[in-house]
């Protein structure tokens, strides 16, 4: 059961969000609150994927690496393969090859094999959140960690994703947690479904038919 009480940025109020098991196929939401005495009420969700891959991470790699192989059925589009990005930032988009769209993203860590760490950098003003999260910009959007951890021959992935955004600011009409929590939750069944039912069967069909 949520806390009742108002939260912070280092500890923030969580909401129940989505639990699923399906078979290996594992996925669990949080959504939380906190309020920012500059910014106002922050609201996000806090994503767990993890799934297993029936082949070596030397075959999952490949793939992995390169979003555009499993998620592009979905429009989603990378300006190129975030296995090749350690230090660098790209873009997402919902049309291929587009070379205008701003590069939110930046690539923190890549260790072949095992781990991709992406961070998106708080966006200045507070002009609704571009990256299409409900809300306004002003505090980072995102923070997303995948990670392959093979283990007898076969790959454990695991993904861990942030997303958040100011709800309310100080200057707007007062708004509850639970209020934010509701607008911000109606994203959850769709995030879900992509990786359920889209991007892990794609990722895990391309290995099968690559080995």
């Amino acid at each position: 059961m949520a806390s009742t009480t108002t939260g912070t940025a280092n500890a923030p109020r969580y909401f129940e969000g989505i639990d699923e098991v399906h078979d290996d196929v594992k996925l669990n939401t949080r959504l939380f609150t906190y309020r920012d005495q500059e910014k106002g009420l922050v609201v996000g969700n806090r994503t767990s994927v993890s799934f297993t891959v029936d082949a070596p991470a030397s075959a999952v790699w490949p793939y992995a690496r390169d979003w555009n192989t499993w998620q592009s059925q979905y429009n989603h589009y990378y300006s190129a393969p975030l296995g090749d990005l350690e230090g660098k930032t790209f873009s997402l988009s919902t049309k291929p090859n587009d070379t205008e769209r701003p590069h939110f993203y930046e690539v923190v860590k890549v260790m072949p094999e095992h781990l991709i760490v992406i961070n998106q950098p708080p966006l200045p003003g507070n002009d609704v959140d571009p990256t299409g999260l409900p809300g306004y910009a002003g505090v980072s959007p995102g923070f997303h960690v995948f990670m392959v951890n093979e283990h007898g021959g076969k790959s454990e992935c695991h993904v861990v994703m942030e997303h958040a955004t100011i709800a309310a600011r100080p200057s707007d009409p007062e708004m509850s947690d639970e209020e934010a929590v509701a607008k911000y939750g109606t994203q959850l069944p769709e995030w879900h479904r992509k990786w359920r039912d889209d991007f892990i069967p794609t990722l895990k069909q391309l290995v099968a038919e690559g080995q």
